[in-house]
């Protein structure tokens, strides 16, 4: 069976900064001039939010690495190649025919 990127779990991992992102107005943090940090808190919180995605992508990846998706990407490439050198070889066939070379 050939492992799925989109899975509800990994959709799951990656919907949290997702949703950390679109809560910023509504906190309470964000209504007012509050510094953390020294900096503005909306922006420490988007900087926390980036970081987060980071990790959050990074775990989705290892999980489908894991689950075989490494082997699965190396087939789908070897076969879009080898469709590659198909269609310029009926190209080139072609061409020639239309030519009169062959």
């Amino acid at each position: 069976m050939k492992p799925r990127l989109f899975t509800l779990g990994r959709l799951a991992i990656v919907s949290v900064p997702a949703l950390g992102f679109f809560a910023i107005p509504f906190l309470p943090f964000a209504q007012q001039p509050v510094l953390w940090l020294g900096l503005p808190a909306v922006l420490v919180w988007s900087a926390l939010m980036v970081l987060l995605s980071v990790a959050a992508l990074q775990v989705v990846e290892m999980l489908y690495l894991r689950a075989g998706g490494r082997e699965a990407d190396l087939q789908e490439a070897e076969r879009f190649a080898t469709q590659q050198i198909e269609q310029i070889r009926a190209a080139r066939i072609a061409a020639e025919d239309s030519e009169g070379v062959r």
